[in-house]
């Protein structure tokens, strides 16, 4: 399959040879989503949305892919000084190539990450661009609950959500809120074979390789999925959907 979507990755992580094999590999569209982990001050986030915005958007241009960036503040890097980013995230929304904001969320459910989750979810509604929400490897299923509490009570709309790193445990709770399940494809985790064995619950899904160096990851875990699945018969008209046009369509790219 040409064309494909990777729909979340960390590009100021990514080196420049991991643009060129996810190229070659079929990728055509990557949503980069800012991450900067431990980040203490208001402008580290700045500067972070301005090297998405420059060296990654060049680096995409350099491989034929088409970069689109999600800014906003990670919950594992929440500045002392964050409503200052707060206040900058609407001029960074009508910036060329923003489309959204991203990776937000919860990690630990702390009160502080559930404030900053909140304004940055008013800011998501309000302006109706996506909102692409983290969700950690512990509690959950709390975790997950919560976020939706909070969303619902900002009035977001469900459709402008992924929910990523979705699986088995939690793809219930976003069906029925109705959000978006991100498909974070991982060898230990939510894997292809596992995607295969329960692909009528996850179709609705997009799919992508949440690419940083902050722990083993592979780049091409989303063209090595669609290759997968294809060996393996699954329906190319679903293949398509979470590969390439379900993340068209939500991010509007």
């Amino acid at each position: 399959m040409k064309e494909i979507v990777d729909s979340h990755v960390h590009v100021s992580l990514l080196p420049f040879e991991g643009w060129e094999s996810m190229a070659l590999a079929g990728v055509r569209k990557i949503i980069g989503y800012s991450l900067f982990f431990g980040a203490k001050h208001a402008e580290t986030l700045f500067d972070h949305f301005h090297q998405m915005l420059t060296l990654s958007m060049s680096n995409a241009a350099k491989n034929g892919i088409k970069l689109y960036v999600a800014i906003g503040i990670h919950p594992m890097g929440i500045p002392d000084d964050w409503p200052r980013v707060i206040g900058a995230l609407p001029s960074y929304l009508k910036m060329s190539g923003v489309i959204g904001l991203g990776e937000i969320g919860l990690h630990e459910g702390n009160k502080r990450e559930q404030e900053v989750l909140h304004e940055q979810l008013k800011i998501a509604k309000e302006y109706r661009v996506p909102a692409i929400i983290h969700t950690p490897p512990q509690n959950r299923v709390e975790i997950t609950e919560k976020t939706i509490e909070i969303a619902a009570s900002v009035g977001m709309e469900p459709g402008k959500m992924i929910i990523d790193h979705a699986n088995l445990d939690i793809i219930d709770l976003i069906e029925d809120f109705g959000a978006v399940p991100g498909l974070t494809i991982r060898q230990e985790g939510f894997t292809s074979q596992l995607l295969l064995n329960h692909l009528e619950r996850f179709q609705r899904g997009v799919l992508n390789s949440d690419y940083s160096n902050l722990k083993p990851n592979d780049p091409l875990s989303v063209p090595k999925t669609v290759r997968y699945l294809e060996l393996n018969g699954a329906s190319p008209e679903v293949i398509a959907r979470i590969a390439r046009y379900n993340a068209e369509e939500v991010f509007g790219v």
